[in-house]
């Protein structure tokens, strides 16, 4: 049975109607705060990752009664995949039409 998303309003657990929806944020240096997000475009120079050149901003949504909490990434479709993104794709055995 799928779970159900916090974004309809009600809590799948508690049943509880009211739910938050925000949009996280990280802080780098001199505390500049940049949108989390599930993958970012290598750096060219420095290594590592470039917070400028985000894919897959995130959003959490979670119920004010129990807190229960739900992560969503923001078209999932386009972020890429590799090690130079630090991410991978872990593919399972199909069982009919994707929910969503």
């Amino acid at each position: 049975m799928p779970v159900s998303d916090l974004r309809s309003g009600n809590c799948p657990l508690c049943d509880h109607h009211e739910v938050v929806e925000a949009r996280p944020g990280e802080f780098g240096d001199g505390s500049r705060e940049v949108g989390a997000a599930v993958a970012y475009e290598p750096r060219w120079v420095l290594g590592g990752r470039n917070p400028e050149y985000p894919y897959g901003h995130l959003s959490v949504c979670f119920c004010r009664a129990c807190g229960y909490t739900q992560w969503f990434t923001a078209e999932p479709d386009k972020v890429p995949i590799g090690d130079e993104y630090e991410t991978r794709l872990i593919e399972g055995k199909r069982k009919g039409p994707a929910f969503r």
